[in-house]
């Protein structure tokens, strides 16, 4: 019985709003960092070329992927706010976000040569390509952030009705507080009728 609980409590906290925003945020906050790292470290380009060595960054290797981090970072800022058909805009603009950045930084892991081609053509000023290509921690930085991404806008998606909106469930405590301590005219009039004085302190 125990061990059910346990696990029941841990399957809640996985899917909870705190979890899901804290893993979108970390997930953006990836991908944006890994557009400032090196991706690919192209060599052997040739003896006309002035420099041995190309590192082609994120932000040239995959241009989208700092965009896409930046819809991950609003996105999981607005689920601390959003109700619930809010929270599944908000999956749906989470889910392309971390598809496409997975799709780009992927895209980099299969295929080194043709994403560097651009920035080392730009460097040598020639189609001539290097002769090895070396993948750098900002691909796999990307990719990880966005699947994390990923995880984040799944559960969202799939558990977020079962959340209970803030905003709401605050309205309802407060109303109720207010009806507690204060009576409505219809209680007032009864009070007059059976001889209290509403004037005097309770």
């Amino acid at each position: 019985m125990t061990s059910r609980s346990t696990v029941t409590s841990r399957s809640t906290a996985l899917t909870s709003r705190r979890t899901v925003v804290l893993t979108a945020l970390l997930g953006a906050a990836l991908l944006m960092i890994s557009t400032t790292m090196t991706w690919i470290a192209a060599t052997g380009l040739g003896e006309t070329s002035s420099v041995a060595e190309v590192e082609v960054p994120g932000s040239q290797a995959a241009d989208t992927v700092a965009a896409m981090g930046l819809v991950g970072l609003a996105g999981a800022v607005a689920v601390t706010i959003a109700g619930r058909a809010g929270r599944w805009i908000i999956a749906a603009l989470l889910l392309i976000a971390s598809l496409m950045s997975l799709y780009a930084s992927l895209g980099v892991l299969i295929d080194p040569a043709g994403a560097a081609e651009p920035a080392v053509g730009e460097v040598t000023g020639t189609t001539t390509t290097a002769q090895d290509y070396q993948l750098g921690f900002g691909a796999w930085t990307a990719t990880l952030g966005a699947a994390l991404m990923l995880a984040a806008s799944l559960v969202l998606g799939a558990v977020s009705h079962r959340w209970t909106d803030r905003k709401a469930s605050k309205k309802y405590s407060r109303t109720a507080a207010d009806e507690a301590a204060e009576p409505d005219e219809y209680d007032l009039w009864d009070g007059l009728s059976e001889g209290d004085d509403p004037t005097e302190a309770r």
